[in-house]
């Protein structure tokens, strides 16, 4: 056990205060000594219920506004992994705070600040951060890897990683459709058979879990290739059955309230579930002045025909 005499002198406000700066007078100019409070120091982890004792936590707030925390060790002996050990206990003390009600999704999370009070015989060894410990690596540092350029460098188009991230979103069938085809592209640019099978099974299997199965034609594709086309051409499908719906439709609702209005709101609504809100809204004046059959007949096949938002607007407009 460590020595009582150490927790009992350090348990006092004013040698913790002669301690901070003496010893990290980085910190005295900007910590407000008045209110140095003692804190738990047990901590437990949230998701694992590990408990881990650090030998004393204090904290105080600073003149900006903030507030920094002290974790006191005391050590007898050399620790190779000491710096391991204070992390540790940093990233506990932290995890109890953040999951606390005092902290404000505006608030800065509070400063750490590790003093291993050293009481040995022989001179301490052993590095005094984690990143030391390891030649090459930076464990207290993560890499982002997400579905869109966060960067902005430009990504390879056969990042199977991100386009698989990008499927895992919420996705209109639309949406779903470009980037299954996407992921096809990047697979096949991999040329390994394994990964085809794999990714076939696994993006049928999402395809299935999401509703998409009998809808969009699925029913035996084995192959990214198979998976891609039938989905697209399914697609197709409940666009064109969608439109013929939608001119049924509009010649009722034309009989009740004008032929004309009722086929725009249809046709809109059709627009909308292939390249989304925006581009409806912006050929909203086209669709009120339709000119009959025929112009119907243009924004119908224009749907199923053009591959995106913009080349559709271009098409109905300069038909």
């Amino acid at each position: 056990m460590h020595d009582p005499l150490l927790k009992s002198v350090f348990a006092d406000r004013g040698m913790i205060e002669i301690l901070i700066r003496d010893h990290v007078p980085e910190w005295a100019g900007e910590t407000d000594f008045s209110t140095l409070r003692q804190e738990p120091a047990e901590l437990v982890s949230g998701k694992t219920l590990q408990r881990r004792h650090p030998d004393m936590i204090w904290s105080a707030d600073t003149f900006d506004g903030g507030r920094v925390v002290f974790l006191v060790e005391f050590q007898r002996r050399p620790e190779r992994f000491m710096a391991l050990r204070t992390t540790t206990y940093a990233s506990l003390a932290l995890e109890r705070i953040v999951a606390g009600e005092d902290l404000r999704a505006s608030d800065a999370p509070p400063e750490f600040v590790c003093l291993v009070l050293y009481h040995g015989d022989g001179p301490w060894r052993g590095p005094d951060r984690v990143t030391r410990l390891f030649r090459r690596s930076d464990p207290g540092r993560f890499r982002l890897v997400s579905w869109r350029d966060e960067e902005g460098g430009g990504r390879p188009r056969n990042d199977v990683t991100a386009l698989v991230l990008g499927l895992a979103r919420s996705l209109s069938p639309e949406e779903m459709a470009s980037q299954v085809a996407a992921l096809r592209l990047a697979v096949a640019d991999r040329g390994d058979p394994r990964l085809e099978a794999f990714m076939a099974g696994r993006v049928r299997t999402m395809l299935e879990l999401r509703g998409h199965t009998e809808k969009l034609k699925l029913g035996g594709a084995k192959t990214m290739d198979e998976i891609a086309d039938r989905f697209q051409r399914g697609l197709d499908e409940l666009v064109r059955r969608g439109a013929r719906e939608g001119r049924r439709e509009g010649r009722r609702e034309g009989r009740r309230d004008g032929r004309r209005q009722g086929q725009a709101m249809v046709l809109r609504r059709q627009i909308v579930r292939r390249f989304g809100e925006d581009t409806a809204g912006r050929v909203s004046d086209v669709l009120a002045g339709l000119p009959g059959p025929e112009g119907i007949d243009r924004v119908i096949d224009a749907l199923f025909e053009c591959g995106t938002g913009e080349e559709f607007i271009e098409r109905v407009r300069t038909a």
